[in-house]
């Protein structure tokens, strides 16, 4: 089997006992080898570059969410603030409506009298309640 063996690599010129190889196998070789190593190098260049655009696409998308931010945090606040004025807007509504409600009455109590000084009274009172509706839903 040893025999074959030497036979064979003989025959494709490999032989295992010479120390002098072919110089035409090696110098395909070494062509070989230095266009393999030039693939490879061109080929990490170009995923290096592709690696940097994605990265720095990330970053700028992070760089600019991160300069919304602040904009966004004012709105918040802004929102807040409202918010926070809100239950003496609403009770100020309700007021001003009970009022209007207590006018409201004033006019048909005064349609069921029969004194003028009465209707006066309560013309009066319904004026002066709608005086007080005005100034309250301010």
């Amino acid at each position: 089997m040893l025999g074959m063996e030497k036979k064979v690599r003989a025959l494709y010129g490999d032989d295992v006992e010479s120390k002098v190889g072919n110089p035409v196998v090696e110098a395909k070789e070494t062509a070989n080898s230095a266009r393999a190593g030039l693939a490879l190098a061109i080929l990490a260049i170009v995923l290096a570059f592709g690696v940097y655009v994605a990265l720095d696409a990330k970053i700028s998308g992070v760089a600019q969410t991160v300069a919304d931010v602040p904009a966004k945090v004012a709105a918040i606040d802004a929102k807040v603030a409202e918010f926070e004025g809100l239950p003496a807007k609403l009770r100020k509504q309700l007021a001003a409506e009970k009022v209007a409600e207590f006018a409201a009455a004033a006019d048909r109590l005064a349609a069921g009298l029969d004194s003028a000084d009465q209707k006066a009274v309560l013309a009066k009172i319904s004026e002066m309640a709608k005086q007080l509706q005005a100034d309250v839903a301010k």
